[in-house]
């Protein structure tokens, strides 16, 4: 067999088992943004859409986006773009 296609075979196999490992560590920033956005603070519900939406310090998911577009948006905070 050929050794690219049992390292991409590997590397798959190792994907779908440990998910968790293809991910960085989520930054301080990141991390307080998701505890004040739990806590309704809208800004920062808006700040963390933009980062999900761009994939910066997180892994980009546009559904993950929009869903803290809304939350700021039921929050008070309807400008639709992160303020960072």
């Amino acid at each position: 067999m050929n050794l690219r296609y049992l390292l991409l075979i590997s590397i798959l196999v190792t994907a779908c088992v440990f998910p968790g490992l293809a991910l960085a560590d989520e930054s301080q920033e990141v991390k307080n943004y998701i505890a004040q956005c739990d806590k309704g603070e809208a800004i920062e519900c808006n700040n963390l859409s933009a980062m999900y939406g761009k994939g910066e310090g997180v892994t980009q998911d546009s559904v993950q986006a929009i869903k803290l577009y809304r939350k700021a948006c039921d929050e008070g905070n309807a400008t639709g773009a992160g303020v960072r």
